[in-house]
Formats: C-alpha cells, sequence, structure tokens
C-alpha cells in the first residue's frame, strides 16, 4: 500500500538580496508568505525551483537549484504576484483609521517607492522599530537598481526587509 504525498500549496515571488534576485517559490503551508517571512521563530526560509540572476542583469540567468535555504536577514525586499499575497492572515485590518502615504526608501543597492498603509498616526521610526513584523508591505512598489538605473522591478506589493532600510521618507504632496 502506498501513501500518496499531498500537494502543498506554493508561491512563486522573486527574493532580493544586495547583489541578486532569486525567482523561486515557496510551500505555505496554509500560511502567507508574509507571515512566513515574519516569523521570528527561524531565519531560514526554504525555496524550490531556484532562478538566480545578478541584480544588474536579470535577464542572465547564472543558475537553477531544486531547492535552497535562503537566510531572511539577507533578504532586502520581495517582489510578489498579487497585493493578497502581501497580507497577513494572522493580523487584522481596521480599514476605519487607515491611510496611505507615498514613500520612497533605499535599500543595499536599490531604491523602491509606492504606497505605505498606515493605521494611526503617521511616525516613520515606530513604523521600523515598533510591533513584531520584519517585513512592510509597499503596495503598487517600484524598485530600482540605484547603480543600473534602467534595471526596474515592480509589482502589486513588495515585502520590504525593515532592517535593510537605510532611508525611509514620505514623499510631500503641494
Amino acid at each position: 500500500m502506498s501513501i500518496s504525498r499531498l500537494r502543498q500549496p506554493t508561491l512563486t515571488a522573486d527574493f532580493f538580496t544586495g547583489s541578486h534576485r532569486f525567482s523561486a517559490s515557496v510551500v505555505l503551508q496554509n500560511r502567507r508568505l508574509t507571515d512566513i517571512l515574519n516569523d521570528r521563530l527561524t531565519d531560514f526560509l526554504h525555496i524550490k525551483d531556484v532562478y538566480v540572476s545578478r541584480i544588474n542583469n536579470p535577464g542572465e540567468i547564472l543558475g537553477t537549484y531544486k531547492t535552497a535555504t535562503l537566510l531572511k536577514p539577507h533578504i532586502t525586499f520581495v517582489a510578489l504576484p498579487t497585493e493578497a499575497d502581501g497580507l497577513s492572515k494572522e493580523h487584522k485590518y481596521n480599514t476605519f483609521s487607515k491611510s496611505t502615504e507615498e514613500i520612497f526608501i533605499t535599500l543595499p543597492s536599490f531604491e523602491i517607492s509606492g504606497r505605505l498603509e498606515i493605521i494611526g498616526k503617521l511616525d516613520l521610526k515606530a513604523i521600523l522599530t515598533i510591533g513584531t513584523t520584519k517585513f512592510m508591505p509597499i503596495f503598487q512598489g517600484n524598485a530600482v537598481n540605484a547603480l543600473y538605473p534602467s534595471v526596474t522591478f515592480s509589482g502589486p506589493v513588495l515585502l520590504v526587509n525593515k532592517v535593510a532600510v537605510e532611508l525611509f521618507s514620505v514623499i510631500e504632496h503641494g
């Protein structure tokens, strides 16, 4: 008698460090990727079907690997395919006191712009330091390679590693 293995739901995303992009899939195990990244019990992220490229030449694949492990502290940001993928299943969202701010962030090798949804008063330091989340969702995100500005990445949501943030600012209107 053989036991059939159940297929786990996966999500394909682009993971960025200061030097490389890893296009890969993650087994979700009934969680969202944002919850897996924000899990403080482990600093490791197991990925599969990995395509590796340099951030200055993302079209050139350096190698492909069946499985790999990423160290979460070295991930600067993750580009996700849908906005829903950037929302946590573990947090409740209050739509009444939510505001949206256009932001600009610098990371090692990247400049990020997009929308940040804020609950309560805008306090940039508090956003980076208070709470248990390691990664913050930037909606309608655009990432520009700081050294090669013609190389850009965008997506409905970018999950930015708070520890990797060099500069965090709000784009003033008027």
